[in-house]
């Protein structure tokens, strides 16, 4: 029976360290800055979203600018990742499709991806009930976390410069002026169904801070920097 239990705790701990995802991959590769400036790939997890950066390499995926992809892809958590590399590491699983694109390049650069329109400093995210507390903030350096209430005993971890360039690239496709106004998809938190949480993001100029959201369900506009940022903290205990 014992034998079954160790089984079975070690499969749930894996499979939660793990998960596989379908994403898309664009025809073309664009400038972005990493460590050093590059060419990065473009991506999205449903076909009806904008383009992100994807600052990453997925093992095993072969890529050939002028044709579109749709990937599945092993998606898994890194413990303990060297300096300056990402804490999630991405592995292909299989190529779903992979089509010949003939239109131009310019015709497939999102519209979204720009500057940033602030010289961001921090971001932090906060998730609060009245039986639990988690805090997470995030700049070049550090990646930052506690369930103090307080805000005094706090873990951290190096924040590498290629993750730090994935906030920032998520950051690239929000307005961050009008996190203010996005409204949340669902409403748990009202009857104590869900933790309160918000986004606050610093600049050196300003504070911007969302509404208040369901901890899991933030506004789609947020939805994977939101997701970004819990998965960094992930492998600080």
């Amino acid at each position: 029976m014992k034998t079954i239990m160790l089984i079975f705790s070690t499969f749930f701990f894996l499979s939660s360290c793990q998960e596989t995802k379908k994403v898309y991959i664009a025809d073309h590769l664009i400038d972005c800055q990493g460590v050093a400036p590059q060419k990065c790939m473009l991506y999205k997890e449903n076909s009806s979203d904008e383009w992100s950066y994807f600052y990453d390499q997925i093992d095993g995926f072969k890529y050939e600018e002028g044709f579109s992809y749709q990937l599945e892809v092993l998606v898994k958590k890194v413990d303990k990742p060297l300096a300056d590399a990402s804490a999630i590491q991405y592995t292909l699983v299989k190529v779903l499709s992979k089509e010949k694109q003939n239109n131009t390049i310019a015709q497939h650069t999102p519209n979204k991806i720009s500057k940033p329109q602030e010289n961001i400093i921090t971001v932090e995210y906060q998730a609060a009930s009245r039986g639990s507390f988690l805090n997470i903030k995030i700049d070049k350096k550090l990646i930052q976390k506690t369930k103090d209430r307080n805000l005094q005993n706090i873990s951290s971890k190096q924040c590498s410069k290629e993750d730090w360039n994935t906030i920032v690239g998520l950051l690239k496709d929000l307005s961050i002026k009008t996190i203010s106004e996005l409204e949340a998809p669902t409403e748990k938190r009202l009857f104590d169904g869900a933790p309160h949480s918000i986004l606050k993001i610093t600049s050196d100029k300003n504070t911007f801070t969302s509404n208040s959201f369901d901890h899991g369900h933030p506004p789609s506009e947020i939805k994977q920097l939101v997701k970004t940022i819990l998965s960094l903290s992930e492998s600080i205990e």
